[in-house]
């Protein structure tokens, strides 16, 4: 059992108003996989719920123990002072909440405003500020930011403090890993390559942070309903129907579908998700495809 508790805090919710990206100028694409249409929007819980699963996964494997406060399923919005009411009973050491920014209401691109900025309250303690600078020099040292505004007071940046900084007893941080209205890193949102690698330089800070050694990542096999592909082979899923609907979790709600792939595509699976009805195939991108050999076929190269 871990002597140390974090507080993740996934941000905005899926239901909170504005908080999204402009409309896409064109077809959204990782990996090969069209993740979002032209004209479709990308909602900043995407992203905080992403990067905060990733961070989850990290600290747990650098041995630190973790609690959500918001609801990890995107289907309501938690209040910010039940998020806070939840760490402080919990004595979480740490809190981290996951944003990501935007200037205005993201009704068009901009060119001016982009990068990372980290926010502590106002009168924050030292520790505040010490877990601050730590994410800084993590998330600019691994992630390739045009620009960076450092650590900074949430008073100065919104004219008021943040309630989930304000209410939180112990250290906390905010962290905006980006804008939703500048074209560039919004694109970022939908990467789970990027999710992770954000997830992991701010489990660096945390390591740093308590004083304990930061494991790095490593090839694991998954237990449970999860079959992990191994690395002695790699398995390829073809697209043999028309088109064929991605998803954003391992299931078939018509809110998890976030685009399609057509006919002859070819991707790396990671893993095979056993299900009641008819598996999932996680692909290299992140997103998840039916495992019927109705619609796509799996072979070894």
């Amino acid at each position: 059992m871990s002597k140390y508790l974090v507080a993740i805090d996934a941000g905005h919710g899926m239901n909170t108003g504005g908080k999204h990206s402009v409309k896409l100028s064109s077809d959204l694409y990782v990996n090969g996989v069209l993740v979002r249409k032209k004209g479709q929007i990308i909602k900043e819980n995407e992203w905080n719920r992403a990067v905060s699963e990733y961070l989850a996964k990290a600290l747990t494997r650098c041995n630190i123990g973790y609690m959500y406060t918001a609801d990890m399923t995107g289907k309501t919005d938690v209040a910010l002072a039940t998020r806070s009411y939840k760490a402080n009973k919990a004595r979480a050491d740490i809190l981290i909440s996951n944003h990501y920014n935007a200037i205005g209401t993201a009704s068009q691109w901009q060119t001016r405003v982009k990068g990372l900025l980290v926010l502590r309250t106002k009168n924050s303690s030292s520790k505040s500020i010490t877990l601050g600078k730590l994410a800084v020099k993590h998330l600019a040292k691994d992630i390739d930011y045009e620009y960076s505004y450092g650590l900074m007071r949430d008073v100065d940046m919104s004219g008021y403090t943040l309630a989930i900084l304000r209410q939180s007893s112990m250290p906390s941080i905010l962290i905006e890993y980006g804008f939703m209205d500048y074209e560039k890193e919004a694109k970022l949102m939908l990467n789970p390559s990027h999710q992770e690698k954000c997830a992991e330089a701010v489990c660096k800070a945390v390591c740093e942070y308590f004083g304990v050694s930061y494991i790095a990542k490593k090839n694991q096999t998954s237990t449970g309903s999860t079959t992990t592909i191994g690395s002695k082979k790699t398995l390829y899923l073809r697209v043999i129907a028309d088109e064929v609907n991605i998803r954003s979790a391992a299931d078939f709600t018509d809110e998890s579908v976030i685009g399609i792939v057509k006919k002859g595509g070819v991707y790396t699976v990671m893993e095979e998700i056993e299900r009641p009805d008819t598996n999932m195939y996680r692909l290299k991108s992140g997103v998840y495809i039916t495992a019927s050999k109705k619609y796509v076929e799996v072979f070894e190269l």
